[in-house]
């Protein structure tokens, strides 16, 4: 899936070293906001500041677990497969690629459909 989107919000999520530490590691294996702490070597405070940033923009997706015994924790999963950027006389054209899993896939090839 490829969205354009606002250059300059984007150009400065990944300039910052912590969002982009977060989608490598979590471009690798789905990581809880405590394990991509020590993993990154950041604070949960951190952690969580630039998750809430990278769901904002869809370049990070919520899976939340649920335990046997009841009690759930979110684990998060980079959803980034690449950035195009052109540059134009009135600025600059960037577009995002998502990954998708099979089912949103679905369900936008589906809504598609439907307003044809």
């Amino acid at each position: 899936m490829n969205e354009e989107r606002d250059g300059r919000e984007i150009f400065a999520i990944l300039d910052d070293d912590y969002a982009r530490a977060i989608l490598e590691a979590t471009r690798r294996q789905q990581l809880s906001a405590k394990a991509l702490s020590e993993e990154c070597g950041m604070s949960v405070s951190t952690v969580s500041r630039r998750v809430n940033t990278l769901l904002e923009h869809d370049l990070l997706v919520e899976r939340t677990h649920i335990d046997p015994d009841g009690h759930h924790y979110s684990e998060y999963e980079a959803q980034l497969e690449g950035v195009d950027v052109k540059l134009l006389e009135t600025g600059f054209d960037v577009r995002v690629e998502i990954r998708e899993d099979a089912a949103d896939r679905f369900t936008r090839i589906w809504d598609e459909m439907r307003k044809r």
